[in-house]
């Protein structure tokens, strides 16, 4: 099926001669028999779910020496986090699953409220930090038959951390290269039927040269690259109150200020000026047989950013005679979003072997974009989108001895509108677009069977459902000489997914998980370059098919009780296979998704307090076009961190991130090379 390449060799005899000894090697680890609650929405243990399921738990968050969420997900096999470096700008932030590029086909939860905003499915990093985050449950394949849209290739869920009985308190406080420093800060306390937890976090960096060097030669002269830093302000506030015995409230609210410097040397550039706030209350009733959950949230996101000019060139708009000259900032947008929804769901044990739950969301959002240009002044481009999205579903759990069932579908409806107008008439792409709307029934079926009582057999098969958001419906931007234009008449995408895995359980020393996956999809979304027209200038487009399979492998042994071994594997190959409006990207690679990836992590306790640990991570080419001409090179780096007790609650960190000083590229910029950072945490 696939080719057997140096990497994946290796690998497989890491796996296959290096983890049955774990039998022997080894005490025993709880955390190789997680409870889960992703996957089904409710609490089952991850032996007995049919999905591929990823965990990672509170230790090896303490261990990563991570500061937000999406740098933790490096090493889940059929995830491409893309981000390079936590000061890299949350604009450029990418997390991909199962070889399906795109935010928007990875939903991302904190809590079960969804992060993905409206305008462009972008997820804002940045406000997910790591200090307040108990464990980070990742499941693959489709997920839309539960929740609906975005989840195509998989779904990310945050959990918090669970506030304590008493007063607790954490402080940490980090400095590094790029002149790096960071401060957080966690204050909890919990009574007799009421608790809160107050977070707040800076980062702040001066940033690096992202500049790819193929690239900003030809765009952007030496005189006006500048490093690209970052200010991040993360705030949360969490509190509950229980009723009763079987009843809970509880309310969250977090706020995020994402600040990109630099970029350009242009005087009064801003690059980016992000704020996003998040509120939302729960309530929870449990029953003796039943659990039910009411879920209600609202984010307000709002963003300033300049787009720069080619150098010394005169916008496309301004060639006109009588019109003013050339500005080296094109245009300066006014981006504001809103969204608030409602989710509820109610689960009841039908005796000791069989689970039903049933619920239903709504949500409603809308976006705007403003833009307006120095050099023309009174010209003002204005973008509307309206989004709605409800749907209703239904779940079967089956429970019989060794042998276990989940049979869902839901019922997903989706309604937009919007319209694109500019002051300056000869635009393109200007109009209004009344309601579309669409449904689709979305079923899914999965079943794990225990060959032995280690030995585990699962597989599933589903349909997703993936709506286009409203920058690839109604945006429309011009950046330099690299025009995007986009299509309101853009279809949902659709798309059946299955899977099928082995999974072997060396007692609880140990695992070895493999999953073989292929996802047919159609409508699917893309940007391409439009015929005859200058380079950079894109249009959005539905393909007609594309096809993604896979094979992912992943390993955990603890070897003893002072070292431990984690591994993955991905092998991916996706293609487009049918596209009548230009039959020669048929066979093409879909972009940024790489075809191999491989990871491996060690950790090791040591005497005197001190804990260590190292990382490979490989990431394989990916091309950067549709037509595969040009490529992103393979690239692997070298992670290493020391953390040293001084109390029982004291402690120093050092990590070493890309140890080879590799300038890898990422999707279109490039990495920083080799950087350290050393840290105190402190709890009480």
């Amino acid at each position: 099926m696939f080719p057997l390449t140096p990497i994946n060799k290796q690998l497989s005899l890491i796996f296959a001669l290096g983890l049955p000894f774990a039998l022997q090697a080894a005490e025993d680890d709880p955390r190789l028999s997680e409870m889960v609650i992703t996957a089904t929405k409710t609490e089952r243990s991850i032996k007995d779910i049919s999905a591929a399921v990823t965990v990672i738990d509170k230790e090896r968050i303490e261990k990563s020496g991570a500061t937000t969420v999406d740098q933790l997900l490096q090493g889940v096999p059929g995830v491409y986090a893309a981000r390079m470096d936590a000061s890299s700008p949350n604009r450029i932030a990418q997390t991909y699953t199962r070889g399906l590029p795109g935010n928007g086909r990875t939903l991302v939860l904190v809590d079960g409220i969804p992060m993905n905003v409206l305008y462009d499915s972008q997820v804002d990093w940045s406000q997910l930090g790591t200090i307040d985050v108990e464990r980070v449950e990742v499941v693959r394949g489709a997920g839309s038959a539960l929740y609906g849209n975005h989840a195509m290739g998989g779904v990310i869920n945050v959990i918090s951390k669970t506030i304590a009985p008493g007063l607790h308190g954490r402080v940490e406080g980090d400095y590094g290269s790029l002149d790096t420093k960071r401060g957080a800060g966690l204050v909890s306390y919990r009574g007799e039927r009421s608790g809160f937890a107050l977070s707040a976090s800076y980062l702040e960096s001066d940033g690096y040269d992202m500049w790819r060097p193929d690239t900003s030669q030809t765009t952007i002269p030496l005189s006006q690259r500048a490093k690209t830093g970052t200010e991040k302000t993360n705030v949360g506030a969490k509190f509950f109150y229980e009723i009763d015995n079987s009843n809970l409230l509880d309310f969250n609210f977090s706020y995020l200020r994402d600040i990109t410097t630099g970029l350009y040397n242009i005087p009064g550039y801003n690059a980016q000026d992000r704020q996003q706030y998040l509120g939302s209350g729960r309530y929870r009733h449990f029953g003796d047989n039943s659990e039910t959950t009411i879920v209600l949230y609202s984010r307000i996101g709002q963003m300033d950013a300049d787009s720069a000019n080619a150098p010394n060139a005169t916008s496309p708009d301004v060639t006109a005679a009588g019109v003013k000259g050339a500005s080296r900032i094109a245009y300066r947008g006014d981006f504001d979003d809103r969204e608030t929804g409602i989710h509820a769901q109610t689960s009841h044990r039908l005796g000791s072997h069989h689970n039903l739950t049933f619920g239903g969301e709504y949500a409603d959002g809308e976006m705007t974009m403003t833009n307006r240009y120095p050099a023309e002044p009174g010209r003002v481009q204005v973008t509307k989108g309206n989004v709605t999205r409800s749907g209703v579903f239904l779940q079967d759990e089956i429970s019989i001895d060794r042998f276990n069932v989940n049979l869902a579908g839901r019922w997903d409806n989706w309604k937009t509108s919007g319209s694109f107008h500019d002051t300056k008439a000869s635009f393109p792409n200007q109009g209004s677009w009344s309601d579309r709307s669409e449904t689709a029934f979305l079923p899914k079926a999965g079943a794990s069977y225990r060959l032995l009582d280690d030995l585990i057999l699962r597989g599933s098969i589903g349909k997703s459902f993936n709506a286009p958001d409203a920058s690839q419906l109604y945006g429309n931007s011009r950046r330099g000489t690299v025009t995007a234009y986009g299509n309101p008449l853009l279809e949902p995408e659709k798309a059946l997914s299955r899977d099928i895995g082995l999974d072997y359980y060396f007692g609880k020393t140990a695992y070895v998980k493999s999953t073989y996956y292929y996802t047919t999809a159609e409508d699917f979304i893309s940007t391409i370059q439009r015929s005859g027209a200058p380079t950079g200038t894109t249009d959005k487009v539905n393909y007609d098919g594309v096809r993604a399979r896979g094979f992912e492998l992943e390993g955990r042994w603890r070897a003893t009780e002072w070292v431990s071994l984690q591994g993955s594997y991905t092998k991916n190959d996706s293609v487009i296979t049918k596209f009548a409006q230009n039959r020669s990207l048929e066979g093409k690679q879909l972009t940024n998704v790489p075809q191999h990836q491989a990871y491996l992590r060690a950790d090791f306790s040591l005497p005197f307090g001190l804990t260590a640990f190292g990382v490979a991570n490989y990431v394989g080419t990916r091309y950067s076009n549709e037509a595969n001409t040009t490529t992103y090179k393979a690239y692997t780096t070298y992670d290493a961190g020391l953390s040293k007790t001084l109390t029982k609650d004291v402690s120093l960190r050092l990590t070493l991130i890309n140890l080879g000083d590799k300038k890898y590229e990422g999707i279109g910029y490039i990495a920083p090379g080799f950087t350290v950072s050393s840290g105190l945490i402190a709890k009480f």
